[in-house]
Protein backbone atom coordinates (compact mmCIF):
# COMPACT_ATOMS: atom_id res chain seq x y z
CA UNK A 1 0.00 0.00 0.00
CA UNK A 2 1.06 3.58 -1.02
CA UNK A 3 2.36 5.91 1.86
CA UNK A 4 -0.40 7.92 2.83
CA UNK A 5 -0.24 11.64 1.84
CA UNK A 6 1.01 14.32 4.54
CA UNK A 7 -1.43 15.04 7.19
CA UNK A 8 -4.13 11.91 6.32
CA UNK A 9 -1.16 9.18 8.21
CA UNK A 10 -2.51 11.61 11.61
CA UNK A 11 -5.99 9.33 12.19
CA UNK A 12 -7.38 6.00 12.16
CA UNK A 13 -10.85 7.36 13.39
CA UNK A 14 -12.96 9.84 11.93
CA UNK A 15 -16.02 11.65 13.72
CA UNK A 16 -18.66 14.05 12.46
CA UNK A 17 -20.52 15.73 14.24
CA UNK A 18 -23.39 17.51 12.20
CA UNK A 19 -25.69 20.27 13.66
CA UNK A 20 -28.65 22.03 12.22
CA UNK A 21 -29.38 25.39 10.81
CA UNK A 22 -26.50 28.15 11.63
CA UNK A 23 -24.23 30.00 9.54
CA UNK A 24 -21.05 31.05 9.96
CA UNK A 25 -21.72 34.62 11.35
CA UNK A 26 -23.95 34.11 13.21
CA UNK A 27 -22.56 31.03 15.75
CA UNK A 28 -18.37 32.40 15.01
CA UNK A 29 -18.71 35.84 13.30
CA UNK A 30 -17.54 37.58 16.51
CA UNK A 31 -14.80 34.72 17.39
CA UNK A 32 -11.66 36.78 17.04
CA UNK A 33 -12.54 40.17 17.80
CA UNK A 34 -9.85 41.08 19.96
CA UNK A 35 -6.92 39.36 18.68
CA UNK A 36 -6.15 37.39 15.48
CA UNK A 37 -5.83 33.86 14.84
CA UNK A 38 -2.11 32.29 15.55
CA UNK A 39 -1.97 30.42 12.44
CA UNK A 40 -3.79 30.32 8.86
CA UNK A 41 -3.20 26.97 6.69
CA UNK A 42 -4.59 27.06 3.01
CA UNK A 43 -5.30 29.65 0.72
CA UNK A 44 -6.27 33.86 0.86
CA UNK A 45 -5.55 36.78 3.20
CA UNK A 46 -4.31 35.96 7.00
CA UNK A 47 -6.98 37.71 8.20
CA UNK A 48 -10.32 35.98 10.00
CA UNK A 49 -13.34 36.18 8.05
CA UNK A 50 -16.09 37.31 10.53
CA UNK A 51 -17.89 40.21 11.03
CA UNK A 52 -16.11 42.10 13.99
CA UNK A 53 -15.38 46.18 12.80
CA UNK A 54 -17.81 45.38 9.97
CA UNK A 55 -19.67 48.45 9.56
CA UNK A 56 -20.34 47.80 5.95
CA UNK A 57 -22.62 44.68 6.35
CA UNK A 58 -26.03 44.95 6.48
CA UNK A 59 -29.34 44.69 4.77
CA UNK A 60 -32.31 46.54 3.87
CA UNK A 61 -35.69 45.88 5.16
CA UNK A 62 -38.86 45.92 2.58
CA UNK A 63 -40.42 49.16 4.15
CA UNK A 64 -41.01 52.55 2.50
CA UNK A 65 -38.19 53.93 2.34
CA UNK A 66 -36.41 50.82 3.27
CA UNK A 67 -34.46 50.95 6.79
CA UNK A 68 -30.87 49.53 6.99
CA UNK A 69 -30.19 47.22 9.34
CA UNK A 70 -26.70 46.23 10.52
CA UNK A 71 -24.81 43.44 11.83
CA UNK A 72 -24.34 43.51 15.49
CA UNK A 73 -24.25 41.01 18.64
CA UNK A 74 -27.12 38.99 19.76
CA UNK A 75 -27.83 39.24 23.10
CA UNK A 76 -27.58 36.03 24.85
CA UNK A 77 -27.56 36.21 28.51
CA UNK A 78 -31.15 34.44 28.68
CA UNK A 79 -32.61 30.83 27.90
CA UNK A 80 -34.88 32.80 25.56
CA UNK A 81 -31.98 34.66 23.68
CA UNK A 82 -30.44 30.97 22.73
CA UNK A 83 -33.70 30.15 20.81
CA UNK A 84 -33.02 32.84 18.69
CA UNK A 85 -33.90 33.40 15.55
CA UNK A 86 -37.71 32.45 16.53
CA UNK A 87 -39.43 31.78 14.55
CA UNK A 88 -37.43 29.59 12.24
CA UNK A 89 -36.43 31.33 8.94
CA UNK A 90 -36.99 30.26 5.50
CA UNK A 91 -33.83 27.51 4.36
CA UNK A 92 -35.38 26.21 1.00
CA UNK A 93 -33.39 26.87 -2.18
CA UNK A 94 -36.71 28.57 -3.84
CA UNK A 95 -37.93 31.27 -2.06
CA UNK A 96 -35.79 31.75 0.33
CA UNK A 97 -31.98 31.14 0.06
CA UNK A 98 -31.99 32.87 -3.49
CA UNK A 99 -33.92 35.89 -1.80
CA UNK A 100 -30.93 35.88 0.99
CA UNK A 101 -28.23 35.85 -1.44
CA UNK A 102 -29.69 37.55 -4.64
CA UNK A 103 -32.83 39.87 -3.41
CA UNK A 104 -35.38 37.58 -6.04
CA UNK A 105 -37.09 34.57 -5.14
CA UNK A 106 -35.89 32.90 -8.93
CA UNK A 107 -32.88 32.89 -10.41
CA UNK A 108 -31.76 30.69 -13.14
CA UNK A 109 -30.40 27.58 -12.39
CA UNK A 110 -26.98 28.25 -14.14
CA UNK A 111 -24.56 30.02 -11.81
CA UNK A 112 -22.73 31.55 -15.01
CA UNK A 113 -26.00 33.72 -14.94
CA UNK A 114 -25.83 34.78 -11.62
CA UNK A 115 -24.27 38.07 -9.99
CA UNK A 116 -20.80 36.94 -8.57
CA UNK A 117 -20.13 37.36 -6.06
CA UNK A 118 -24.03 36.86 -4.78
CA UNK A 119 -24.56 40.56 -2.36
CA UNK A 120 -26.28 38.55 0.67
CA UNK A 121 -28.54 41.28 0.77
CA UNK A 122 -32.31 39.55 1.27
CA UNK A 123 -31.52 38.08 4.45
CA UNK A 124 -33.68 40.76 6.11
CA UNK A 125 -36.67 40.77 3.96
CA UNK A 126 -36.85 36.86 3.53
CA UNK A 127 -37.21 36.92 7.35
CA UNK A 128 -40.29 39.69 7.13
CA UNK A 129 -41.48 37.08 5.25
CA UNK A 130 -40.91 34.14 6.97
CA UNK A 131 -42.35 35.66 10.15
CA UNK A 132 -45.72 36.49 8.47
CA UNK A 133 -45.97 32.75 7.11
CA UNK A 134 -45.11 31.36 10.44
CA UNK A 135 -47.61 33.51 12.70
CA UNK A 136 -50.35 31.35 13.55
CA UNK A 137 -52.59 34.33 14.26
CA UNK A 138 -53.21 35.72 11.00
CA UNK A 139 -52.81 39.78 10.12
CA UNK A 140 -49.65 40.28 12.22
CA UNK A 141 -46.97 42.05 10.94
CA UNK A 142 -43.48 41.68 12.13
CA UNK A 143 -42.36 44.63 14.14
CA UNK A 144 -38.81 45.89 13.23
CA UNK A 145 -37.45 44.89 16.68
CA UNK A 146 -38.21 41.15 15.47
CA UNK A 147 -37.06 40.20 12.38
CA UNK A 148 -33.77 42.86 12.69
CA UNK A 149 -32.60 39.85 14.90
CA UNK A 150 -32.16 37.49 11.63
CA UNK A 151 -28.82 40.41 11.58
CA UNK A 152 -27.58 39.22 15.03
CA UNK A 153 -24.74 37.14 15.39
CA UNK A 154 -23.25 35.27 18.51
CA UNK A 155 -20.50 36.60 20.66
CA UNK A 156 -18.28 34.20 22.19
CA UNK A 157 -19.91 33.92 25.49
CA UNK A 158 -23.05 32.95 24.50
CA UNK A 159 -21.20 29.72 22.85
CA UNK A 160 -17.99 29.35 25.04
CA UNK A 161 -17.84 25.43 24.36
CA UNK A 162 -17.84 25.56 20.44
CA UNK A 163 -15.56 29.11 21.08
CA UNK A 164 -13.17 27.22 22.96
CA UNK A 165 -12.91 24.54 20.29
CA UNK A 166 -12.35 26.76 17.44
CA UNK A 167 -9.69 28.76 19.06
CA UNK A 168 -8.03 25.70 21.06
CA UNK A 169 -7.78 23.98 17.58
CA UNK A 170 -8.95 24.85 14.02
CA UNK A 171 -12.02 26.35 12.75
CA UNK A 172 -12.63 26.76 8.56
CA UNK A 173 -14.10 30.14 7.35
CA UNK A 174 -14.55 28.49 4.16
CA UNK A 175 -16.32 26.28 4.49
CA UNK A 176 -19.94 25.68 2.74
CA UNK A 177 -23.16 23.58 2.72
CA UNK A 178 -22.89 21.63 -0.19
CA UNK A 179 -26.34 22.74 -1.58
CA UNK A 180 -28.44 26.35 -1.00
CA UNK A 181 -31.00 24.67 0.84
CA UNK A 182 -32.42 23.27 3.45
CA UNK A 183 -31.71 19.87 5.32
CA UNK A 184 -31.85 16.83 3.35
CA UNK A 185 -30.12 17.77 0.47
CA UNK A 186 -27.03 18.78 2.44
CA UNK A 187 -27.26 15.57 4.64
CA UNK A 188 -27.51 13.42 1.32
CA UNK A 189 -24.37 15.72 -0.16
CA UNK A 190 -22.66 15.07 2.79
CA UNK A 191 -22.20 10.76 2.63
CA UNK A 192 -23.10 10.22 -1.24
CA UNK A 193 -21.62 13.50 -3.10
CA UNK A 194 -25.19 13.95 -4.72
CA UNK A 195 -29.03 14.23 -3.20
CA UNK A 196 -30.31 12.33 -6.35
CA UNK A 197 -31.31 15.90 -7.98
CA UNK A 198 -33.45 16.94 -5.40
CA UNK A 199 -33.23 20.31 -3.73
CA UNK A 200 -35.92 20.69 -1.69
CA UNK A 201 -37.29 18.31 1.41
CA UNK A 202 -40.67 18.22 -0.08
CA UNK A 203 -42.64 16.07 -1.25
CA UNK A 204 -40.45 13.93 1.57
CA UNK A 205 -41.62 10.43 0.14
CA UNK A 206 -39.34 11.10 -3.06
CA UNK A 207 -36.83 10.69 -0.50
CA UNK A 208 -37.14 6.87 -0.59
CA UNK A 209 -35.81 6.98 -4.68
CA UNK A 210 -32.21 8.37 -3.03
CA UNK A 211 -30.62 5.15 -3.94
CA UNK A 212 -26.97 6.21 -5.35
CA UNK A 213 -24.35 4.44 -3.23
CA UNK A 214 -23.16 5.80 -0.06
CA UNK A 215 -19.35 6.60 1.45
CA UNK A 216 -20.65 3.58 3.78
CA UNK A 217 -21.05 0.80 1.20
CA UNK A 218 -17.55 1.34 0.23
CA UNK A 219 -15.97 1.51 3.69
CA UNK A 220 -17.71 -1.82 4.55
CA UNK A 221 -16.47 -3.35 1.22
CA UNK A 222 -12.68 -1.77 1.91
CA UNK A 223 -12.75 -2.41 5.98
CA UNK A 224 -15.08 -5.06 6.35
CA UNK A 225 -17.84 -5.09 9.17
CA UNK A 226 -17.03 -3.69 13.09
CA UNK A 227 -13.94 -1.57 11.78
CA UNK A 228 -15.60 0.11 8.90
CA UNK A 229 -18.12 2.33 10.31
CA UNK A 230 -21.20 3.51 12.53
CA UNK A 231 -23.84 6.12 13.16
CA UNK A 232 -24.74 7.23 16.40
CA UNK A 233 -28.20 8.45 17.39
CA UNK A 234 -30.55 9.34 20.23
CA UNK A 235 -33.59 5.85 19.69
CA UNK A 236 -35.99 8.95 21.28
CA UNK A 237 -35.93 9.85 17.71
CA UNK A 238 -37.53 6.70 16.57
CA UNK A 239 -35.55 6.09 13.73
CA UNK A 240 -32.10 7.53 12.41
CA UNK A 241 -32.48 10.25 9.81
CA UNK A 242 -29.60 9.20 8.02
CA UNK A 243 -30.60 6.31 7.29
CA UNK A 244 -33.71 7.35 5.99
CA UNK A 245 -32.24 9.46 3.65
CA UNK A 246 -30.16 6.29 1.94
CA UNK A 247 -31.83 3.75 0.21
CA UNK A 248 -29.05 1.57 0.22
CA UNK A 249 -29.08 1.75 3.83
CA UNK A 250 -32.60 0.64 4.30
CA UNK A 251 -31.86 -3.07 4.47
CA UNK A 252 -31.56 -5.33 7.54
CA UNK A 253 -27.98 -6.16 6.84
CA UNK A 254 -27.13 -2.37 8.20
CA UNK A 255 -29.08 -2.59 11.68
CA UNK A 256 -25.67 -3.49 13.25
CA UNK A 257 -24.47 -0.05 12.48
CA UNK A 258 -26.67 1.98 13.76
CA UNK A 259 -26.65 2.73 17.46
CA UNK A 260 -27.46 4.64 20.40
CA UNK A 261 -25.64 7.69 21.11
CA UNK A 262 -25.24 6.29 24.75
CA UNK A 263 -23.03 3.92 23.07
CA UNK A 264 -20.56 6.33 21.98
CA UNK A 265 -18.84 7.20 25.30
CA UNK A 266 -18.35 3.63 25.92
CA UNK A 267 -17.31 3.09 22.56
CA UNK A 268 -14.40 5.91 23.20
CA UNK A 269 -13.46 4.44 26.77
CA UNK A 270 -12.61 1.31 25.22
CA UNK A 271 -10.85 2.82 22.29
CA UNK A 272 -13.22 1.02 20.30
CA UNK A 273 -14.00 3.69 17.55
CA UNK A 274 -14.66 2.30 13.57
CA UNK A 275 -12.88 4.33 10.92
CA UNK A 276 -15.75 6.51 10.62
CA UNK A 277 -18.24 7.40 13.38
CA UNK A 278 -20.87 9.87 12.42
CA UNK A 279 -23.05 11.58 15.01
CA UNK A 280 -26.72 12.50 14.82
CA UNK A 281 -28.39 14.90 16.79
CA UNK A 282 -32.04 14.41 19.01
CA UNK A 283 -33.82 16.40 16.30
CA UNK A 284 -37.90 15.28 17.89
CA UNK A 285 -37.92 15.28 21.80
CA UNK A 286 -36.18 18.39 23.51
CA UNK A 287 -34.07 17.99 20.42
CA UNK A 288 -30.11 19.28 20.74
CA UNK A 289 -29.58 19.80 16.76
CA UNK A 290 -29.70 23.94 17.63
CA UNK A 291 -32.63 24.23 14.71
CA UNK A 292 -34.24 27.13 15.30
CA UNK A 293 -37.76 27.32 16.97
CA UNK A 294 -40.68 27.39 14.81
CA UNK A 295 -42.75 29.51 16.45
CA UNK A 296 -43.02 33.18 17.87
CA UNK A 297 -44.28 31.69 21.58
CA UNK A 298 -42.38 28.89 21.79
CA UNK A 299 -40.42 28.53 24.90
CA UNK A 300 -36.62 27.24 25.21
CA UNK A 301 -36.76 24.16 22.74
CA UNK A 302 -33.77 23.07 20.73
CA UNK A 303 -32.17 25.80 22.63
CA UNK A 304 -28.50 26.49 21.16
CA UNK A 305 -27.24 25.64 24.90
CA UNK A 306 -29.10 22.43 24.35
CA UNK A 307 -26.80 21.43 21.14
CA UNK A 308 -23.49 23.51 23.39
CA UNK A 309 -24.19 20.15 25.27
CA UNK A 310 -23.90 17.38 23.21
CA UNK A 311 -20.90 19.23 21.69
CA UNK A 312 -18.86 18.94 25.14
CA UNK A 313 -20.44 15.19 25.64
CA UNK A 314 -18.77 14.59 22.26
CA UNK A 315 -15.65 16.38 22.76
CA UNK A 316 -15.07 15.13 25.89
CA UNK A 317 -15.60 11.36 25.18
CA UNK A 318 -13.40 11.68 22.52
CA UNK A 319 -10.25 14.07 24.19
CA UNK A 320 -10.35 10.78 27.41
CA UNK A 321 -10.02 7.80 24.52
CA UNK A 322 -6.75 5.85 24.82
CA UNK A 323 -7.35 6.44 20.94
CA UNK A 324 -7.29 10.36 21.29
CA UNK A 325 -4.09 10.07 19.53
CA UNK A 326 -5.60 8.68 16.67
CA UNK A 327 -9.19 10.55 16.13
CA UNK A 328 -9.74 13.56 14.40
CA UNK A 329 -13.27 14.87 15.23
CA UNK A 330 -14.95 17.56 13.27
CA UNK A 331 -17.86 19.87 13.73
CA UNK A 332 -20.13 21.26 11.32
CA UNK A 333 -23.36 22.13 10.03
CA UNK A 334 -25.91 20.78 7.50
CA UNK A 335 -26.64 24.44 6.14
CA UNK A 336 -26.77 28.06 7.05
CA UNK A 337 -31.05 27.74 8.12
CA UNK A 338 -31.55 31.03 6.69
CA UNK A 339 -29.12 32.92 9.61
CA UNK A 340 -27.13 35.68 7.98
CA UNK A 341 -24.00 35.43 6.39
CA UNK A 342 -21.78 38.10 4.76
CA UNK A 343 -19.36 35.89 2.61
CA UNK A 344 -20.89 35.11 -0.93
CA UNK A 345 -20.92 31.18 -1.52
CA UNK A 346 -18.67 30.05 -4.62
CA UNK A 347 -19.42 28.22 -7.55
CA UNK A 348 -19.03 24.26 -7.51
CA UNK A 349 -18.19 21.02 -9.05
CA UNK A 350 -21.59 19.71 -10.06
CA UNK A 351 -22.03 15.59 -9.07
CA UNK A 352 -22.28 14.59 -12.75
CA UNK A 353 -21.61 16.08 -15.95
CA UNK A 354 -25.06 15.18 -16.93
CA UNK A 355 -27.48 14.50 -14.45
CA UNK A 356 -28.75 11.21 -14.58
CA UNK A 357 -32.29 12.96 -13.06
CA UNK A 358 -34.22 16.24 -14.26
CA UNK A 359 -32.41 18.75 -12.11
CA UNK A 360 -34.85 19.80 -9.59
CA UNK A 361 -36.63 23.78 -9.81
CA UNK A 362 -33.98 23.96 -12.77
CA UNK A 363 -31.17 23.82 -10.32
CA UNK A 364 -27.80 22.50 -11.93
CA UNK A 365 -25.65 22.20 -8.20
CA UNK A 366 -23.17 23.99 -9.62
CA UNK A 367 -23.08 26.88 -6.61
CA UNK A 368 -22.70 25.80 -2.89
CA UNK A 369 -24.32 26.92 -0.20
CA UNK A 370 -23.99 29.27 2.52
CA UNK A 371 -21.02 29.46 5.10
CA UNK A 372 -21.45 27.16 8.12
CA UNK A 373 -18.72 26.79 11.38
CA UNK A 374 -17.22 24.00 10.91
CA UNK A 375 -14.45 23.01 14.21
CA UNK A 376 -11.81 20.30 13.38
CA UNK A 377 -10.30 18.74 16.83
CA UNK A 378 -7.10 17.03 17.00
CA UNK A 379 -3.82 15.98 18.85
CA UNK A 380 -2.12 17.38 15.78
CA UNK A 381 -3.82 20.29 15.40
CA UNK A 382 -2.15 23.88 16.78
CA UNK A 383 -3.92 26.07 18.72
CA UNK A 384 -5.41 29.23 17.30
CA UNK A 385 -5.56 27.62 13.76
CA UNK A 386 -7.88 29.13 11.13
CA UNK A 387 -7.94 26.46 7.96
CA UNK A 388 -9.06 26.68 4.21
CA UNK A 389 -8.65 24.43 1.33
CA UNK A 390 -5.09 24.79 -0.23
CA UNK A 391 -6.58 25.47 -3.76
CA UNK A 392 -9.47 26.92 -5.61
CA UNK A 393 -11.98 24.62 -4.32
CA UNK A 394 -13.10 25.31 -0.89
CA UNK A 395 -14.25 22.64 1.37
CA UNK A 396 -17.73 21.57 1.65
CA UNK A 397 -19.61 18.45 3.55
CA UNK A 398 -18.47 16.24 0.59
CA UNK A 399 -14.92 16.75 1.99
CA UNK A 400 -15.66 14.53 4.78
CA UNK A 401 -15.92 11.94 1.58
CA UNK A 402 -12.69 13.04 0.27
CA UNK A 403 -10.73 12.49 3.39
CA UNK A 404 -12.18 9.21 4.12
CA UNK A 405 -11.29 8.09 0.63
CA UNK A 406 -7.79 9.40 0.48
CA UNK A 407 -7.45 8.01 3.64
CA UNK A 408 -8.86 4.60 3.36
CA UNK A 409 -8.27 3.61 -0.14
CA UNK A 410 -11.87 4.24 -1.53
CA UNK A 411 -13.34 5.16 -4.85
CA UNK A 412 -14.87 8.87 -5.40
CA UNK A 413 -18.60 8.27 -5.33
CA UNK A 414 -19.06 11.79 -7.37
CA UNK A 415 -17.47 14.41 -9.51
CA UNK A 416 -18.38 17.19 -6.66
CA UNK A 417 -16.24 14.82 -4.09
CA UNK A 418 -13.55 14.08 -6.48
CA UNK A 419 -12.97 17.84 -6.43
CA UNK A 420 -13.45 18.39 -2.86
CA UNK A 421 -10.07 19.09 -0.64
CA UNK A 422 -9.25 16.59 2.21
CA UNK A 423 -8.71 17.75 6.09
CA UNK A 424 -5.27 16.69 5.95
CA UNK A 425 -3.70 20.02 5.57
CA UNK A 426 -4.80 20.60 9.58
CA UNK A 427 -2.91 18.32 10.80
CA UNK A 428 0.58 20.45 11.32
CA UNK A 429 2.01 19.31 14.65
CA UNK A 430 4.50 16.50 14.03
CA UNK A 431 4.20 13.23 16.48
CA UNK A 432 6.90 14.22 18.77
CA UNK A 433 4.82 17.32 19.08
CA UNK A 434 1.09 15.64 19.62
CA UNK A 435 -1.09 17.58 22.29
CA UNK A 436 -1.85 14.07 25.19
CA UNK A 437 -2.97 17.09 27.37
CA UNK A 438 -6.74 18.74 25.75
CA UNK A 439 -8.11 21.49 27.47
CA UNK A 440 -11.64 21.53 28.90
CA UNK A 441 -14.59 23.45 27.85
CA UNK A 442 -17.46 24.21 30.28
CA UNK A 443 -20.78 24.82 28.63
CA UNK A 444 -23.08 27.33 30.26
CA UNK A 445 -26.30 25.92 32.15
CA UNK A 446 -28.55 24.54 30.43
CA UNK A 447 -32.76 23.27 31.76
CA UNK A 448 -34.41 21.44 29.10
CA UNK A 449 -38.32 21.58 28.64
CA UNK A 450 -40.06 18.69 30.99
CA UNK A 451 -41.48 15.76 29.27
CA UNK A 452 -44.85 17.19 29.08
CA UNK A 453 -43.74 20.30 27.43
CA UNK A 454 -41.52 18.60 25.29
CA UNK A 455 -44.36 16.51 24.00
CA UNK A 456 -46.39 19.59 23.00
CA UNK A 457 -44.03 21.47 21.62
CA UNK A 458 -45.18 22.24 17.77
CA UNK A 459 -43.55 20.73 14.82
CA UNK A 460 -41.48 22.24 12.54
CA UNK A 461 -41.28 21.87 8.76
CA UNK A 462 -38.43 19.84 9.26
CA UNK A 463 -39.55 17.26 11.88
CA UNK A 464 -42.83 16.73 9.61
CA UNK A 465 -40.99 16.25 6.81
CA UNK A 466 -38.86 13.50 8.70
CA UNK A 467 -42.05 12.02 9.63
CA UNK A 468 -43.38 11.45 6.65
CA UNK A 469 -40.09 9.55 5.05
CA UNK A 470 -40.31 7.65 8.76
CA UNK A 471 -43.82 6.63 8.42
CA UNK A 472 -43.40 5.31 5.08
CA UNK A 473 -40.15 3.53 5.98
CA UNK A 474 -42.25 2.11 9.23
CA UNK A 475 -45.15 1.62 6.98
CA UNK A 476 -47.27 3.41 9.16
CA UNK A 477 -49.69 5.78 7.86
CA UNK A 478 -48.41 9.14 6.93
CA UNK A 479 -49.17 11.91 9.71
CA UNK A 480 -51.65 13.93 8.37
CA UNK A 481 -51.80 18.06 7.84
CA UNK A 482 -53.57 18.13 11.02
CA UNK A 483 -50.64 16.54 12.93
CA UNK A 484 -49.09 19.79 14.45
CA UNK A 485 -47.68 18.48 17.55
CA UNK A 486 -44.52 16.39 18.92
CA UNK A 487 -47.11 14.06 20.79
CA UNK A 488 -48.85 13.66 17.47
CA UNK A 489 -46.26 12.24 15.40
CA UNK A 490 -45.09 10.30 18.02
CA UNK A 491 -48.48 8.61 18.21
CA UNK A 492 -48.57 8.19 14.38
CA UNK A 493 -44.97 6.65 14.13
CA UNK A 494 -45.33 4.31 17.62
CA UNK A 495 -43.01 2.73 19.71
Amino acid sequence: MAPLPPGLDRFDHLVVLMLENRSFDNLLGYLYEHDRPARFIGRGEPAYRGVAGRSDLANLDSGTPPRRIPVQKAPWQTPRDMINPCPDPGEFYQPHVNHQLYGVDQVPGDSSSLPDPAPMSGFVQDYQRAIREELLISGIEPTFEHYSIIMNCFPPEAVPVLSALARQFAVSDEWFGSVPSATFSNRSFLHSGQSHGFVHNQDFIKWRHNDAPTVFERLTGQLGPGRDWRVYWDHADIYPVTRGLHRSLHGPEWNGHFVDFKRFADDCRRGDLPAYSFIQPRVLINHNDMHPPVWLSQKAQSSILAGEELVKDVYDAVRTSPAWLRTLLVITFDEHGGTYDHWPPPRATPPFATSPWPPECGFHFDRFGVRVPTIMVSPYIAPGTVVRAPGAVPFDHTSIIATLSRRFGLAPLTDRDRAAPDLGGVHTLGTAEARKETPPVTARPYVPLSAEEAHDSILSGFQKGFGHLVAHLLGRDHPAEGVTRVRDLVGVLGD
